[in-house]
């Protein structure tokens, strides 16, 4: 059986205490597994048993937890997950298992347990209980860390679950082993060598995109003595010294260097930056490839009984990358990956337009040499603490083959300008127009996300108009970014631009460019107003990536809050909400509730608050909660939502609540303060007391004193006339009971006039 106990505290409101706490459970398809999401309120423990093989059980320890299984299978397909139902006694729930699957728990955010749901087999369930603690979610080599040390994977100070390795002695491969001698390979099956490349390429990919965020042990000083260590008595060996040799100059390496330079962090490409005569592109290939060079090397690639040249095909691939065959080098090396340096691979990759998936160049583009050039354009984003050597990065970029330069020319400025150094991207370009004596298309498109970098929203329209109006390589990627321009300043996409998204969303749909175009198109019709189109084709293409899909259905939800029509945004925001939950953005979620209270709809609006990803404890989310309250008559669940909040907003919405429940008095001061005048003379009213004057609001009595009529009506309450019963009649009682009623007239008649509803 497997169990997970977590403890955790989770942040709700932290001043709401309630007999009973309410967990929503929601679900959901996501490919290869299924999501079950619960919302949990603060300091509630829970578990996950997986008592056999049908069932999963999560358990809480509290019994005062309440479910609202509404919604839980809503968006399930039955195959994974057949139900979700309590178990008795409101201790948890239970969700019964449509396939052989294991659950994978941990928190999301600061208030939500995550289960996910997929194939695979549950260990044997025994009589004895196995209790197996999972760590929180951030200690998770897959999960995000935030705060104060963010970061991906387990934190530096604990990293329990990182394996440790035992150096110990193998078997070589060495060059006079027999043909049919099969690689060593451990227990497990799986050779080291594999393990270790693989290990390194996913490292080296997390490296390249900025997400690495590694945990090291400080380096002795580069003068430090070391400690003696305990003799050992392990036999020396030739391979055991060129091992030692080699990690001690790697040490040496590091930690020669001071803490404030670039190469004294920790690189999955290498502990140095990659040499210039590695990567000198410049002399490769000679100055005729295509005539002098290649031909010849083709013609050497196959020697006798057709076995590869490797001498040759390493000078082919050189000779491909200094022309920018990228794509041919690469699959030239691909027929022999194991006799060339990974310098050569990332080169050819780079070329053919791909990153730098291995990490070759990860880190590098603050080096003195090429490696900075080929660093920069290797990435799609650099950390945000890297710089970049422009000064290297040029110089390489002037030394390469006119060709090379015309290739990745427009790619290193767009790249320069994406890390904010729009001069040096300018510079690049400037350079190529003066080498190539002209502009191209993608010059062009270059200097577009150059002006779009530095915000120059109507230049960088312009220029990718008039690139989408001619057939092109950049056509269709322009046509895309010029809508999203136009959507993100609020603008209308002209007819031609909206009609060229449709045509190359259709015509490029099975492609690469596929998802973004379709995207661009949705964008297009909502940001023309046609709503109803594009909902209509938001879940045609549920196999698209589904960051595509969620960015497609936050767009246009924002246009739909914010430009819609009150027909039209209800017609979309009421029907099927539960598809859109998961999608949805928080800020579009959001803006759709804000609107749905605006327009006096509180109970879907607060639908629209429960999504996931939204957190309740954020104030702009309590204050619609609150809201949400007081348009359906509940002022005690709205104070509840404001508490520990302060601002004239939330003042209103306080004032309203508790004039709701009868507390004039504070309803007036509340009113008072926040210079609600009219407001405040009503509540007063109400709770007896003496209202503040409005302006305009004044009237005369019988002595032509002049006073507020709401004040006059409740002197009128609380003055007493004579009983002519208990006293004797006289001329005195008679004149004060007619004076009387002349002045109950009047208040009156001023009363009503103040308050009479407008026509």
């Amino acid at each position: 059986m497997i169990r997970y106990v977590l403890p955790t505290a989770l942040l709700c409101l932290s001043t709401v205490t309630a007999a009973a706490q309410e967990v929503q459970v929601r679900s959901g398809e996501h490919g290869d597994f299924t999501r079950v999401a619960l919302d949990l309120p603060e300091q509630l423990e829970w578990r996950i048993d997986q008592t056999s093989a049908e069932t999963v059980d999560i358990r809480f320890g509290d019994d005062s937890v309440q479910f609202d299984l509404s919604r839980a299978m809503n968006r399930l397909n039955r195959g994974r997950v057949a139900g979700i139902s309590e178990l008795p006694g409101g201790k948890g729930i239970r969700i019964s298992l449509g396939c052989v699957c294991v659950p994978d728990a941990f928190q999301a955010g600061s208030r939500m347990l995550v289960v996910d749901l997929r194939a695979g087999t549950p260990p044997a369930v025994s009589s004895a209980r196995r209790e197996v603690p999972v760590p929180p979610a951030a200690s998770f080599l897959s999960s995000v860390r935030l705060g104060q040390n963010p970061g991906i994977g387990p934190d530096g100070n604990a990293n329990t679950l990182l394996p440790e390795f035992t150096a110990q002695p193998r078997p070589l491969n060495t060059t006079d082993a027999a043909p049919e001698q099969t690689p060593v390979r451990e227990a497990d099956g799986l050779d080291p060598g594999v393990f270790e490349h693989l290990l390194a390429e996913q490292l080296a990919t997390a490296a390249t995109d900025g997400l690495l965020d590694s945990a090291m042990r400080p380096l002795p000083e580069p003068n430090a003595t070391p400690a003696a260590e305990p003799a050992t008595t392990m036999p020396s060996t030739t391979e055991h010294s060129a091992e030692d040799a080699a990690a001690k100059s790697l040490e040496a390496a590091i930690s020669g260097r001071t803490p404030g330079d670039m190469q004294s962090r920790i690189r999955i490409g290498g502990a140095t930056c990659v040499p210039d005569a590695q990567i000198d592109v410049a002399s490769w290939g000679g100055p005729d490839p295509l005539s002098d060079t290649i031909p010849g090397l083709r013609a050497r690639l196959f020697g006798e009984f057709d076995r590869l040249d490797h001498d040759a095909m390493t000078d082919l691939a050189r000779a491909y990358i200094s022309i920018g065959f990228g794509a041919e080098a690469r699959a030239l090396l691909d027929l022999d990956p194991e006799s060339h340096k990974p310098e050569l691979f990332a080169l050819a990759g780079i070329v053919a337009g791909e990153p730098d998936g291995a990490g070759v160049f990860a880190g590098q583009p603050e080096c003195d040499g090429a490696a900075a050039f080929w660093a920069l354009l290797g990435s799609s984003d650099l950390p945000g603490n890297a710089g970049v050597n422009q000064s290297a990065a040029l110089a390489t970029f002037e030394g390469l083959p006119i060709r090379l330069r015309t290739l990745l020319g427009p790619r290193l400025a767009t790249r320069l300008a994406e890390e904010g150094l729009p001069n040096a991207a300018r510079n690049v370009l400037s350079r190529l127009k003066r080498a190539t004596g002209g502009i191209n298309e993608e010059m062009l498109f270059s200097e577009a996300q150059i002006e779009r970098s530095e915000g120059a929203h109507d230049e960088a329209h312009q220029i990718l108009n008039a690139i989408a109006a001619k057939p092109g390589p950049n056509a269709p990627e322009a046509v895309a970014q010029a809508i999203e321009l136009a959507t993100e300043n609020g603008e209308r996409v002209n007819d031609d631009l909206a009609a060229l998204s449709g045509a190359y969303s259709t015509e490029l749909r099975d492609t690469e460019q596929g998802p973004d175009l379709w995207l661009a198109h949705l964008r297009a019709l909502a940001a023309n107003g046609e709503f109803d189109a594009s909902f209509e084709q938001l879940f045609d293409k549920p196999n698209y990536p589904e960051p595509v899909r969620a960015r497609a259905t936050t767009d246009l939800l924002t246009l739909l809050a914010e430009q819609a029509q009150d027909t039209s945004f209800l017609k979309h925001a009421l029907a099927r909400t539960d598809d859109y939950d998961g999608l949805a953005s928080r800020t579009s979620a959001v803006l759709v509730a804000q609107r749905l209270v605006n327009l006096g709809l509180p109970a879907p609006a607060r639908t629209w608050l429960g999504f996931e990803g939204i957190d309740r404890s954020q104030p702009e989310v309590r204050l619609l909660y609150a809201k949400a309250h007081l348009a359906q008559a509940e002022p005690e669940q709205a104070e509840i939502a404001l508490i520990g909040l302060q601002g004239d907003e939330v003042l209103a919405l306080r004032a309203e609540a508790r004039r709701m429940m009868g507390d004039y008095s504070y309803a007036a001061e509340a009113y008072t303060t926040l210079g609600n005048i009219e407001g405040a003379r009503q509540s007063a009213w109400l709770a007896g007391e003496s209202a503040p004057a409005a302006e305009g609001a004044l009237s005369t009595d019988a002595e032509g004193n002049t006073q507020d009529p709401l004040n006059a009506a409740m002197q009128l309450m609380q003055e007493s006339l004579p009983d002519p019963v208990a006293s004797a009649p006289s001329l005195a009682i008679a004149e004060t009971v007619a004076g009387s009623g002349a002045e109950t007239r009047q208040a009156l008649r001023a009363l009503l006039d103040a308050t009479r509803l407008s026509e």
